[in-house]
């Protein structure tokens, strides 16, 4: 898949508090794609500093990966790391 039709399928995850996609917003930072797969880096913990900046922003970012990965859930290998921290989010199972 390339990278351009993944930017595209992007533009349908919303930012859940202002409903703007992510990549107007500027959250993707870039998408790379190779044999290993494809590896999708957001912009989530710019200006997070501290340990309490980080729990109140968690639930924003849960979801954001959460739609992020249901956008792209046929592409084989996908990562979605943190630009910044280059940790790998996971979104968590929903009860």
């Amino acid at each position: 898949m390339e990278s351009e039709e993944i930017y595209e399928r992007l533009k349908r995850v919303k930012e859940p508090i202002t409903e703007v996609d992510i990549v107007s917003l500027g959250l993707v930072e870039a998408v790379t794609a190779d044999e290993e797969g494809v590896r999708v880096y957001l912009r989530l913990s710019e200006g997070v500093e501290h340990p309490f900046q980080n729990a109140l922003s968690w639930p924003v970012r849960w979801r954001i990966v959460r739609d992020v990965t249901a956008a792209l859930d046929d592409v084989a290998g996908l990562e979605v790391l943190d630009a910044r921290t280059l940790e790998r989010y996971y979104p968590l199972e929903e009860d």
